[in-house]
């Protein structure tokens, strides 16, 4: 008897929250994660759904009730390796969580640098030990709602200040919930880049007076 497929849901985060845009890359990435013949794939838009810690607990909570074994969740300024799902093909059962490292901007806004906090000497195969990353693309393990049967899994906190200043982000929460947990964080040196849009005002070309 066939052994069944490895189940497999990829939410791309997109919509009104998320300028009604997908990268080119991502669209080939998802239609060539829905074609792969080695696992049971469905790939369904989380379309307009805000804020995004809303949205990401949504797709969790999919992904748990209907019993899935992986969730990757994928914003759509991210462009992501056709080969994504080779990653889930190389994850040993150690691999609960894969965030993919991308390029962000500094605190001081004059230079750019990864999204994740690698940890020094933690390493197997192609896949790195962190303690924490960005949520640009994330692959969960249903390891992590068994863990966690029930949400949030994902919180944006915020100061107890008078403008409510951001504290930390839903994804940093997120890893540190798994961390405390005893869940192992990950990424891997296949990487994936972050596409941002650009003033055009600048290449303008005013009239002639």
């Amino acid at each position: 008897m066939q052994a069944a497929k490895t189940r497999i849901l990829v939410k791309p985060l997109c919509g009104t929250e998320r300028g009604n845009w997908l990268n080119p890359t991502l669209i080939t990435s998802l239609i060539a994660m829905s074609h792969d013949q080695r696992f049971d794939v469905t790939v369904e838009p989380a379309f307009g759904m805000a804020p995004v810690d809303y949205a990401r607990n949504t797709c969790v909570a999919t992904a748990r009730d209907r019993g899935f074994d992986w969730l990757l969740m994928i914003d759509n300024d991210q462009a992501v390796p056709v080969s994504l799902l080779d990653i889930v093909a190389e994850a040993g059962p150690q691999i609960d969580v894969v965030a993919l490292a991308c390029g962000i901007g500094s605190k001081d806004g004059h230079s750019f640098m990864l999204n994740a906090d690698f940890i020094r000497d933690k390493a197997i195969g192609n896949f790195m030990g962190i303690s924490k990353a960005g949520s640009g693309v994330m692959l969960l393990r249903n390891s992590v709602w068994r863990t966690f049967p029930k949400g949030p899994w994902f919180v944006t906190e915020q100061n107890n200040d008078e403008l409510r200043s951001l504290k930390q982000g839903e994804d940093i929460f997120f890893c540190g919930l798994c961390c405390a947990a005893g869940l192992q964080l990950w990424t891997h040196r296949m990487g994936c880049g972050h596409l941002k849009t650009a003033d055009i005002t600048q290449f303008a070309v005013p009239p002639r007076r």
